[in-house]
């Protein structure tokens, strides 16, 4: 019975970052898989993160505000606790809480200022393309430096940081499809495997050498990934982010409020200038009308018979007509025209 403790003990080997026993020899893991004892705080960290990968894979671009915090606050996170962990200065749990605050600061700051969003999504959509490329790789070439995954991940990184900037639906929506569907096979290989896969994919991006080979579950699991990434590009194409555009909803800056405002008075000033010439014009054809009607009159009257029956062939007004007359009275402009008007037609 020692014999077989001291057994396991050898073939076992503590994981550090999550708290788990992990069995270093492959074919004792692929046949004994525990499914009973797992640490709470990594279970409940990833069932937060399994939720929120369904709600990143399917819903990510029609939930826009809440993903760009989500990515800033994973980003800042996990960036700050890893930078923690390795100066060994404080404890755990204040690594933690400083982490904790970080990504908050980071969340807030992505989602409200929307290019810095945008950016670090489209970086994120870069690492994970990366990681895939790494782990195609290492099945072919190891690289001899850490420099080279390095190299890829920041360059893959920076390149659809920048493509996201300018297809912005479109590269978002990929890039959330792809960032949920690594969330949500990150969480099932914590409880499948407790985080196997996880590691192998960490020690392609530190060049590390003599890796654990990994079980035949462990690559089933690794496919679940490019299957939800489909079915989330597919789904937010066709259902959740059809006729929807996180453009048409941004709130306007104050100061543009300011300019549109201005326009909007400037064309209503207009408008109101040229009624006001439009105006004047009719009231001045009315009261020219009238002083016509008015001579024509008053040379009538002293006609012949014989001319006034040439003139009454030809269809002369002897009176103005009602709608000539209407003149609004409440203008200066058109009062003043009506006295001029009237006092010509005495004369």
């Amino acid at each position: 019975m020692a014999a077989e403790n001291e057994l396991e003990v050898v073939l076992s080997t503590k994981n550090l970052d999550t708290g788990t026993d992990i069995p270093i020899n492959p074919l004792l893991k692929c046949e004994n898989l525990d499914f009973s004892s797992y640490s709470i705080a990594p279970a409940v960290i990833c069932a937060l993160a399994f939720v929120f990968g369904i709600v990143f894979c399917f819903f990510g671009y029609r939930c826009f505000k809440a993903v760009l915090f989500l990515v800033g606050f994973i980003f800042g996170s996990i960036l700050v606790y890893a930078i923690c962990q390795e100066e060994e200065v404080l404890s755990l749990a204040a690594n933690a809480g400083i982490a904790l605050a970080a990504g908050l600061l980071f969340g807030v700051i992505t989602m409200l200022v929307q290019y810095v969003g945008l950016f670090v999504t489209g970086f994120h959509m870069g690492l994970f393309l990366a990681a895939a490329i790494l782990v195609a790789m290492e099945q072919f070439w190891h690289p001899t430096s850490i420099w080279i995954p390095i190299g890829i991940l920041f360059g893959v990184g920076v390149l659809f940081a920048v493509i996201n900037l300018q297809w912005q639906k479109t590269c978002t929506i990929l890039a959330t499809s792809l960032i949920g569907g690594a969330m949500i096979t990150t969480s099932a290989d914590f409880f499948i495997e407790r985080f196997y896969m996880v590691n192998y994919v960490w020690d392609r991006f530190t060049a590390k050498e003599n890796s654990q080979p990994v079980c035949w579950f462990s690559w089933i699991v690794l496919a679940v990934w490019p299957v939800l990434f489909l079915f989330g590009v597919l789904i937010q194409f066709k259902i959740t982010g059809k006729n929807y555009d996180h453009r048409d909803v941004v709130v306007r800056s104050p100061k543009k409020k300011r300019v549109e405002l201005a326009k909007i008075r400037q064309r209503e000033a207009q408008q109101t200038k040229h009624r006001k010439y439009r105006y004047l014009y009719k009231v001045r054809r009315y009261n020219g009308d009238i002083v016509s009607q008015a001579y024509l009159q008053s040379i009538q009257s002293h006609l012949s018979p014989e001319m006034k029956k040439i003139a009454s062939k030809t269809h002369l007004p002897t009176t103005p007509s009602e709608t000539q007359l209407q003149v609004d009275m409440t203008s200066p402009t058109a009062a003043t025209t009506s006295v001029h008007s009237t006092n010509i037609a005495s004369v």
